[in-house]
């Protein structure tokens, strides 16, 4: 499983252009302290790495789980907002739904529920 993962961040920053190595700017070692949901995937409560790349991707590993996600710019940035992930629950489940790097713009994850896609070809 972990092999994997690397394998599809390495595509990903071919794909994207770039390397998704990070900044230390974007680059967090978070201590989550409750269970939480990204990208169809339930992470259990602990130490987690979080990058960001130059292209708003987003990944998320630990535990034994990781998952990347698109993010996009969601607010302009408040004085002494510190650095920090934010999260939404239902009264369920905590989802995390976006971050904030001090002094730069807040991002929101994109959508990740999953969704069930259908095509439908035809033949000659």
């Amino acid at each position: 499983m972990k092999r994997n993962f690397l394998k599809l961040v390495a595509v990903a920053g071919v794909l994207l252009g770039g390397s998704l190595a990070a900044s230390a700017a974007e680059h967090m070692v978070v201590n989550v302290p409750f269970s939480f949901v990204l990208a169809g995937l339930e992470f259990q409560p602990g130490q987690y790495t979080v990058d960001e790349s130059p292209n708003g991707v987003l990944t998320v590993s630990g535990g034994g789980h990781g998952a990347l996600v698109l993010t996009t710019p969601a607010e302009l940035p408040k004085a002494g907002a510190a650095t920090a992930l934010r999260f939404s629950t239902d009264g369920r489940e905590y989802r995390l739904v976006g971050y904030q790097v001090e002094g730069e713009v807040s991002r929101s994850v994109s959508a990740t529920t999953p969704q069930e896609r259908k095509l439908t070809m035809a033949s000659r």
